[in-house]
């Protein structure tokens, strides 16, 4: 590009010599004349100054998403947003994205295709729709599985076990323990309905026998349809991905209940959930009011624009001292009080008695030419 604008500037100089106007050579080229001149100057230009606004990261935020990247090297931009967003600091994804990729930690990422159909459930509170299913682990080089409970709502892992095999008498006692965990008695008219899937455990005689005495409703998924229940299976993606298949094989029964109760002690409290604009089911689950959430989201967001917009001010003005009886810069303007330049004028400017009769400052004309 360089040897082009080059030769432009010298096919110029060339017609000129030979009496061709520079708008002439110009417009036959394609090309104008404020960039003829600028490339004649050598360069592309200074660069006009950029004001900072309130929208760009400062320095102390750009410093929290390294802190949060180094100790967590695996999380990508969105969820870096939500650990931020747990300290009570609001960034876009897309800023989070563009530091991270100024600093060459943006990894290669694959999107995962969207299904053609995905049945959406909406559930307006807490405990009125639940999910439950299994999933195998390796414990003492035995297979085992972990059976869990999930809220639809908060997406709150409410109850969890570890057991050898599944059959009924597991599953009634996992729905009791969830019960137990939320404080809802069984003598309760309205019960959370249970999401499952068609597995044998499920379809039993004694699992409906269980449900219809409790008066609670057993909802059954389609056939070879996983995204009827795709809350509970999208939480055994996560806990594999993050815990079960790091681990591999725990050591016995104990181990496993502990190293998983951690795992989702940790996935309740502390991880951020996209899904619940990056808070976490817990408070999801104890705010049970998705309005407030978003009014909560959106105080973080205005607190943390008005920091940044304070504090971008403060940069101008540290960079740009005022003046005393004048303007703060170049190219901006104050309102100032007229009578400082006044009164300084007044000052330097001596009395009319001291000098009654003024010479003309035009020294040319003499006094012999004056009198005649």
């Amino acid at each position: 590009m360089g040897n082009q604008k080059q030769a432009v500037v010298a096919l110029v100089e060339s017609h000129r010599e030979q009496g061709r106007s520079v708008t002439e050579v110009l417009s036959s080229v394609g090309v104008a004349r404020s960039s003829y001149y600028r490339w004649r100057k050598g360069g592309e230009g200074e660069e006009k100054s950029r004001r900072p606004t309130c929208y760009e990261l400062t320095g102390e935020e750009r410093r929290m998403i390294e802190t949060v990247k180094e100790s967590y090297p695996e999380y990508r931009h969105r969820r870096i947003q939500g650990v931020l967003q747990q300290q009570g600091v609001y960034l876009s994804a897309s800023a989070i994205y563009g530091h991270l990729k100024a600093l060459g930690q943006v990894e290669p990422y694959e999107r995962r295709a969207a299904p053609w159909k995905s049945p959406c459930y909406e559930v307006w509170r807490r405990n009125l729709l639940w999910g439950s299913d299994w999933s195998r682990l390796s414990v003492g080089g035995l297979r085992w599985y972990l059976l869990t409970v999930i809220d639809f709502f908060s997406r709150l892992l409410i109850a969890y076990e570890v057991v050898p095999t599944v059959h009924a008498g597991y599953v009634k006692a996992i729905y009791r323990s969830a019960l137990k965990q939320q404080e809802i008695s069984i003598h309760r008219a309205t019960k959370p309905e249970l999401r499952v899937d068609r597995g044998s455990p499920n379809t039993s005689g004694i699992t409906q026998e269980f449900f219809e005495s409790l008066g609670a409703e057993l909802s059954f998924a389609r056939v070879r349809r996983p995204t009827d229940n795709a809350l509970t299976e999208r939480f055994y993606g996560t806990v594999k991905q993050e815990e079960i298949y790091l681990v591999g094989n725990y050591p016995d029964e104990q181990s496993a209940r502990e190293e998983i109760g951690r795992y989702i002690k940790f996935y309740n409290q502390s991880r951020p959930h996209q899904a619940l604009y990056n808070f976490t089911p817990a408070h999801v689950h104890q705010l049970n009011n998705k309005s407030l959430l978003l009014q909560e989201l959106n105080e973080i967001k205005r607190k943390t624009r008005e920091q940044r917009k304070a504090y971008w001010a403060e940069q101008q003005k540290s960079r740009q001292p005022s003046i005393a009886g004048g303007t703060r810069g170049k190219g901006q303007t104050e309102i100032v009080d007229p009578r400082a330049n006044t009164e300084a004028v007044f000052e330097q400017q001596r009395p009319d008695s001291q000098d009654e009769n003024p010479k003309p400052k035009n020294d040319s004309l003499h006094s012999p030419i004056l009198s005649r």
